[in-house]
């Protein structure tokens, strides 16, 4: 599944053809994705001005001059692309936005999502947080406003394995399995230990290696392990930085330890038992 470096590397891109343009119409090729769609997203957009393009999480908000945001999630195998208008659809392009850029170019936002477990809605600007998607995310894993005192009171509250603790999108949103291995190993801890037990210098470590694995990521386009690609349709290369995620057997890169494959809560999570021994 794409997960926060993924959508930031899409957001990032698609936004130097989207800020300003004009959206001309947006055509649905199915009735549901993961959700059913709002039939109105096909009228209500059309000739308004894209004023800004924000992410929360793994979700991409577009603010438009009707003070709507359109809503982007690109599932689990979903992704994005910029084309020319009316170029040829291919399978499972689901939504198209057409658009026109100031000077004049016409241009396409493609979503294709193969296994459908991808969105697009809308809501109104100004009351966008109370959106069923949006109401209960956390706090952004590369906001500024991610820092101890917010994150060990929420850690304080609860009993829950570490690792399901960063899943938690309701705690920190945007680190998905992958990304929640490789923060784990850089903070040299164990993906098996409770949340309300970690020292003040296991949250820093854990705060400070969550923006450094997340901002590389971002900086090599994210990462591409089956079916996700960047917008200009190149793969993510963090793949290849990655220390543990994917690894199992193999010899970890910081030590003489071999990494191994836990199985937690139905979610392959993997571990250098060396220097995760705490």
């Amino acid at each position: 599944m794409p997960e926060l470096p993924e959508v930031e590397t899409s957001k990032r891109y698609i936004e130097q053809f989207l800020l300003n343009a004009k959206i001309l119409n947006i055509q649905s090729y199915v009735c549901k994705l993961r959700w059913e769609i709002n039939p109105y997203i096909k009228k209500i957009f059309n000739n308004t001005t894209i004023l800004k393009i924000d992410r929360l999480g793994k979700y991409i908000l577009i603010n438009t001059s009707n003070k709507n945001t359109l809503i982007l999630h690109l599932g689990m195998s979903g992704y994005l692309s910029i084309n020319d208008e009316n170029s040829k659809r291919i399978k499972h392009d689901h939504i198209i936005l057409n658009f026109v850029r100031a000077n004049g170019e016409r241009k396409s936002l493609i979503l294709n999502d193969q296994r459908r477990f991808g969105h697009i809605d809308f809501y109104c600007t100004f009351s966008l947080k109370k959106h069923f998607l949006i109401k209960n995310l956390g706090i952004d894993g590369l906001s500024k406003s991610l820092k101890y005192n917010l994150i060990k009171k929420k850690f304080s509250m609860k009993t829950t394995l570490i690792k399901n603790a960063m899943l938690d999108q309701k705690i920190i949103c945007g680190i998905g399995n992958i990304y929640a291995s490789e923060i784990l190993f850089y903070s040299k801890i164990n993906p098996l230990k409770k949340v309300n037990s970690l020292s003040k210098n296991e949250i820093n470590a854990l705060l400070l290696n969550i923006k450094i694995v997340l901002s590389k990521a971002v900086l090599n386009g994210g990462t591409t392990i089956k079916d996700y690609k960047q917008p200009n349709g190149k793969v993510g290369y963090f793949k290849q930085k990655l220390k543990v995620y994917g690894r199992d057997k193999l010899k970890c890169f910081d030590c003489n330890g071999i990494i191994l494959k836990l199985n937690i809560n139905k979610r392959a999570t993997y571990i250098c038992p060396v220097c995760q021994k705490n």
